[in-house]
């Protein structure tokens, strides 16, 4: 398989592309977020709170209210009990949780398993802290787990396992055969778990949200991470959150304290007020499931590949049968000359591995959508 030479960092590369779209007029569905607007109930809770002069510091764990609604959701959802007092922590989102969880846990020599394709942002925090992190490569068929091939990569410095579901970039969710094939695994084990569950609330198909605190036996060695700011379509506000046990939140709010101390008061005020009105955190599920099955639609008679998506709101795209480019390279081939940007899978390998796979975003309007898939179809 050819390797991509791209350097350039995930957050980097994200830019490069929308410059792209923004200088050819190109369909941008290379990016990390969707186009759809704020529920306007919200950013008036936020402008209340604003103008009442709530601009103060929220407590370093996070405003007691909105610890309190987290915690009870996943009591109704799991069964699962969470103390807000001392295992509930507000996080100036996603990515900021997952860093101060990997630092909270691990330690020079240590291992960390890392499933890929991957997010790039959990191999710089494994590496500052002196650790190393272990690859296993889903199944490229079907981005399934291989149990066999993760029981011979632990060892004795194995400290932490790594799992995203809704996944980012397949769109997989783990099942409860994968959930309970874990639990079988790391029984009687010290091995904790990160779960980044970012895209929990956007699940399809009618099924419920994902978590892997609906397993008390997981839960227990687990630091939950979610992101209010994807379901709710505000992801620049910058607001996450995390769920484990009382001694793994300790060492957690140990390194939140120093790293940013705490989050933005206003936004979680807003956040208490919009959520305890609401039966679920997942507003425009339907939205994102019509976009998925609407672009899925207009590229039936494409020559692209399109894998299974069960949540969140990215599509992996084969292009296997069209090129043989590296997919950085098809990549640029597709802005500049069919007017859509895509994103290379080989940014999410730590060796660039590249099987001809882009990654592209469903969040955007109907009309750009076709667009894009009457521009795609035609190669």
């Amino acid at each position: 398989m050819a390797k991509s030479s791209i350097n350039t960092p995930y957050y980097g590369l994200l830019s490069h592309f929308a410059d792209i779209a923004d200088k050819t007029g190109a369909i941008n569905l290379s990016n990390n977020y969707s186009d759809f607007p704020c529920d306007p109930e919200l950013l008036n809770s936020l402008v209340k709170h604003l103008s009442e002069g709530r601009n103060k510091y929220a407590p370093s764990e996070g405003v007691l209210e909105l610890r309190e609604i987290i915690a009870q959701r996943y009591n109704n959802e799991f069964g699962a009990n969470y103390d807000p007092e001392q295992e509930v922590t507000i996080t100036a989102g996603a990515i900021q949780a997952i860093n101060t969880a990997i630092s909270s846990i691990i330690t020079e020599g240590d291992e960390v398993i890392i499933f890929e394709p991957a997010f790039e942002t959990y191999l710089p925090s494994i590496e500052a802290r002196g650790a190393r992190a272990i690859f296993l490569y889903l199944d490229p068929t079907d981005y399934s787990i291989d149990w066999s091939a993760l029981t011979r990569l632990i060892t004795s410095k194995t400290k932490l396992i790594i799992i995203n579901s809704p996944h980012n970039p397949s769109g997989l969710v783990l099942n409860d055969e994968s959930l309970e094939q874990l639990q079988r695994l790391l029984n009687g084990t010290k091995i904790t778990i990160l779960s980044d569950e970012a895209f929990a609330d956007m699940v399809f198909d009618g099924k419920s949200m994902f978590s892997i605190a609906r397993y008390p036996k997981l839960a227990e060695k687990s630091i939950i991470v979610g992101s209010l700011g994807k379901a709710l379509s505000v992801p620049g506000w910058k607001i996450g959150y995390c769920l484990a046990p009382a001694k793994l939140t300790e060492a957690f709010r140990h390194v939140h304290q120093y790293q940013i101390f705490s989050v933005n008061l206003p936004i979680q005020l807003a956040l208490a007020d919009f959520l305890k009105k609401k039966p679920y955190w997942s507003p425009l599920r339907d939205s994102f499931q019509h976009r998925r099955d609407l672009f899925a639609s207009l590229m039936k008679d494409s020559r692209f590949t399109l894998f299974p998506v069960e949540g969140g709101y990215f599509q992996i795209l084969g292009y296997e049968e069209i090129s043989q480019e590296p997919d950085i390279d098809f990549c640029h081939w597709l802005a500049n000359n069919a007017g859509v940007t895509a994103f290379p899978l080989s940014h999410f390998y730590h060796d660039a591995f590249d099987n001809q796979r882009l990654r592209i975003c469903f969040g955007k309007s109907e009309e750009d959508l076709k667009i894009a898939a009457e521009r795609l179809s035609k190669l």
